[in-house]
């Protein structure tokens, strides 16, 4: 069964409900998370829920949306199709199969087992789901029970999808491969240990390596496994308990949910086949809000809307004609590198009074700049706020509240301060009106001894105060307009002196209501009191102290954000109208939607379907929205709701096809075609091919395709060119013409680039060969070598690697090594070889120059294995890290 947990708004005071991201401005949460229109599953399904295992969730979340596995007919069984992928293909030892995918008893079940026949060299079969839904920032979390027996490798991840990828060969809409986070891998072989990984593929293909944590065994027993994927950072937990942290993100592209099992590791024991892996349920907690964008009447000016404009150099954030950073409401940012570079957003104000200031930052990680100033004019002047937009994660950051009076000149602008360094980018800022009362400030006061903390920050990094006595009291008053306000307060960072238990108490207009704070309340962000009526004046307040075992309070700053609540959901949008652009040229497609605005007090944005698929995260405040990279010859349905501030979402509005056109302009060449000689085998390298719909290549050998049906290499493995493609079997000693023609993703088939190459009997040793030997400390290494495979590498100043090779044939060889480099590798590493001609040596720099083959250069050797070449790290110091691979002896003549 899948459910949207509708979650009813405004919530009460919040006991047990906490808020972890203190930012995060991207929130699937309550009814937003369903397709608009979709009936009901369940009379109760947050009841139905409870009854089931619970879920460990860290603080901040709440549920949006869940798959129960409790199948789709009368009896129990089935996938529910109308969310779910089966995923395809092959992969590793095995190939993916719908069959293998079943469910039943309340579980999904992924088989693994052997073919009737052999498929080429696959002989067993695997299979998986993929979610239809895309999910952003919040917790995500299976519960499972995996395989502990040889031969199955298991993943829960999220990635996105492209008309490439074989694995789901039904998905036609647009590529959004963008970030991908291993919520766990795990080899059945040993099952009690947890890879932890991410990778992304924006601008290029980065990886983010994780670690592998031993834990308990998933094949014993159900666990429940979950990641929580936050602006800065990635937790992982088991159980509830918190396993391991990766300090980076990647960006923020909503991907794909992947469940799956493949075969992967040979030495199955086919005699207990079939096996599988069962999981109890999938379920996404959305990021509970926080209040910074619930307001209807905030004013958000976004690059390229009037009141956005810019001084020096600025270019769109574009990579091979891909944009890639991710922006507030799309994917189109501004960039600059050059010196003294401003930008600034000049707001149309609906009126006088105090706003709490936003700028998004679009962080690409550490390309980003170190110091941005922004500064923010308002009534009292200027203030200046630097930001690290690499560590900042890809959110809206608070620049502070300011009162600010329409058409006084109030803006933003923003420069790379000298005292920083990076890509300076900018995106919107937004002006949401919002009372602040921070202390110190006028409206704040104090009954009993208080003091200043510098050690424990407050909102936007501030000074906190912080009590002791049972009678202390700290209070906010804020000076309003008559109306309904959201109210906030910052909880500050907890620490084991803090009162068992305390409360806010909110007088307004209709009495006072009371919330409690206990150990499991959020800490370090803003914690919704509720919404209530405030008349005009400073009669209203929030008052905090401790109502149980006296402990140390610690106070910072409360805010007041209109909120009128309106009944029902918001009227549907009118006026839609959807076109299509296209640049033949690289392959892009993409459509521009415009409709007319809804009017209503509480109407906050506008989300937007493709064939019922939603493509916004947060609700877009403006009446447009662009979304690139369309599959050519496909008409793709358009619809937009309106999206109140509790969530409530309007009927989807009529469809508008955006039809993208069929191409038949055929992509360009590929570029740097080389031939590498090997023993009976040639290995191809060639340029990458930027354009954006690139399917990848089809390799031909004396006019005979070699790769069948599938092309090989795509947009997302660019980093893997450099490694080589093989083609086997060739003759030795004849020179066989090779072809390579790249391929769009409707098939087109570009004009061969072609060379000639005629295989050698050789002698080619990898560290996993015979002829290959070491002494001293090594270890495997993460970098891959020639043609992908294995490397070795140590940081032992006693370690040596040696390549011995049976020579056939006296003579002349020259002599290579593959280089396998990394910033961490040593800058002498130090290549000796022995021949009859005596010993020669060679050093290379592992630390640059990309992995590649070097020559060792010339010599001659007598036949049989009395020649061989050693490697040995002379600058060794226990960080110069030292890698082996592949040496290869040439004949010459």
């Amino acid at each position: 069964m899948t459910t949207n947990w509708l979650v009813p708004r405004p919530r009460p005071a919040l006991v047990a409900v906490v808020a972890v991201l203190t930012l995060t401005s991207l929130g699937l949460a309550g009814p937003a998370a369903g397709r608009p229109g979709q009936p009901a599953l369940a009379a109760s399904p947050v009841q139905a829920a409870a009854e089931r295992a619970p879920s460990l969730v860290p603080p901040g979340y709440e549920p949006a949306w869940a798959d129960e596995f409790d199948g789709v007919t009368p009896e129990g069984t089935g996938l529910d199709e109308s969310e779910w992928f089966y995923r395809e293909g092959d992969k590793a030892i095995c190939t993916n199969q719908p069959e293998n995918v079943t469910v039943d008893d309340g579980l999904l079940h992924i088989a693994f087992d052997e073919l009737d026949e052999p498929y080429g060299d696959i002989v067993t079969s695997c299979g998986g789901v993929v979610s239809k839904r895309w999910f952003g920032y919040g917790y995500y979390e299976v519960r499972a029970k995996l395989w502990g027996e040889r031969g199955f490798h298991s993943a829960f991840w999220t990635t996105g999808l492209s008309a490439y990828i074989p694995d789901v060969p039904g998905y036609t809409g647009p590529h959004n491969r963008i970030n991908e986070i291993d919520g766990f891998e795990v080899d059945s072989h040993a099952p009690d240990k947890l890879a932890y990984h991410s990778h992304w593929f924006m601008p290029g293909h980065v990886g983010n390596q994780g670690n592998l944590v031993t834990q308990a065994d998933s094949s014993a027993a159900y666990h429940a496994y979950g990641f929580e994927w936050t602006p800065t950072e990635v937790r992982f937990y088991t159980d509830g308990v918190l396993k391991y942290t990766l300090d980076k993100a990647g960006p923020h592209g909503i991907q794909n949910v992947w469940l799956t099992t493949l075969g992967y590791t040979d030495g199955v024991e086919t005699g207990n086949l079939p096996a599988e892996t069962t999981w109890d349920h999938f379920r996404y907690f959305a990021p509970v809000e926080n209040g910074n964008d619930r307001s209807a009447a905030s004013a958000m000016v976004d690059n390229g809307d009037a009141g956005y404009a810019e001084t020096g150099t600025w270019s769109y954030e574009v990579t091979d004609g891909r944009q890639v950073a991710f922006g507030a409401q799309d994917k189109v940012v501004r960039a600059s590198s050059a010196s003294g570079a401003t930008a600034s957003w000049t707001p149309t104000l609906p009126a006088a009074g105090s706003y709490e200031v936003y700028a998004w930052n679009p962080n690409l990680l550490d390309t980003g700049h170190t110091a941005a100033r922004y500064t923010v004019q308002h009534d009292g002047g200027s203030t200046a706020v630097t930001v690290d937009q690499t560590t900042a994660g890809q959110q809206w950051v608070s620049l502070g509240a300011y009162s600010m009076t329409p058409g006084a000149g109030q803006r933003v602008s923003v420069t790379g301060d000298a005292a920083g360094a990076g890509i300076l980018r900018a995106d919107a800022v937004k002006f949401v009106p919002s009372t602040v009362v921070d202390h110190g400030s006028p409206g704040y006061s104090e009954v009993g001894t208080w003091a200043t903390s510098t050690a424990v920050t407050g909102w936007r990094g501030s000074t906190t105060r912080y009590a002791s006595p049972s009678t202390a009291k700290a209070r906010w008053a804020p000076t309003l307009t008559a109306g309904r306000y959201d109210v906030y307060a910052w909880v500050p960072p907890r620490d084991a002196n803090m009162p068992e238990t305390s409360a806010f108490s909110v007088t307004h207009a209709g009495g006072t209501a009371s919330v409690e704070v206990t150990d499991t309340t959020p800490a370090a962000g803003w914690l919704r009191l509720g919404n209530f009526a405030f008349n005009a004046g400073s009669g209203g307040s929030v008052e905090y102290g401790q109502t149980g075992t006296p402990g140390q309070m610690r106070v910072d700053a409360v805010k007041f954000v209109p909120a009128p609540q309106e009944a029902g959901a918001p009227t549907t949008p009118g006026g839609l109208a959807v076109d299509v652009t296209t640049t033949p040229a690289n392959g892009d497609a993409w459509f521009t939607a415009t409709w007319t605005p809804v009017t209503g007090a509480d109407v906050v944005g506008y989300h937007v379907y493709l064939d019922g698929q939603r493509l916004t995260w947060q609700p877009v405040r403006r009446n447009l929205f662009r979304l690139h990279e369309l599959l050519a010859g496909q008409t793709y349905d358009i619809t937009v709701t309106a999206v109140d501030r509790l969530g409530n979402e309007s009927s989807p509005s009529a469809a508008k096809p955006a039809v993208a056109p069929a191409d038949n302009l055929a992509p360009a060449p590929a570029s740097g075609l080389v031939a590498e000689a090997a023993n009976g085998r040639a290995v191809l390298y060639w340029d990458q091919n930027t354009e954006l719909d690139l399917g990848g290549y089809n390799v031909y050998v004396d006019g005979e395709l070699q790769n069948g049906s599938l092309p090989v290499g795509n947009i997302n493995d660019e980093t893997n060119r450099p490694l080589g493609y093989e083609v086997k079997d060739l003759a030795n000693d004849v020179a066989h013409t090779i072809e390579v023609r790249t391929l769009d993703l409707v098939g087109n088939e570009s004009a061969p680039a072609t060379t000639t190459v005629t295989p050698l009997s050789m002698s080619i040793i990898g560290v996993a060969d015979t002829g290959y030997t070491e002494t001293g400390t090594w270890t495997p290494s993460s970098v891959p070598g020639w043609l992908a495979t294995p490397t070795r590498t140590s940081s032992a100043g006693t370690a040596s690697a040696q390549w011995r090779p049976q020579l056939d044939q006296a003579g002349e060889y020259e002599v290579y090594a593959w280089m396998p480099t990394n910033t961490n590798g040593t800058p002498v590493a130090r290549y000796a070889v022995t021949s009859a001609d005596g010993t020669a040596t060679t050093e290379y720099d592992q630390t640059a120059g990309g992995s590649r083959w070097v020559s060792l250069g010339t010599h001659t050797f007598a036949s049989g294995t009395g020649g061989f070449v050693t490697l040995t790290n002379p600058a060794a110091t226990g960080k110069n890290f030292l890698r082996t691979n592949v040496v290869k002896f040439v004949p010459v003549g």
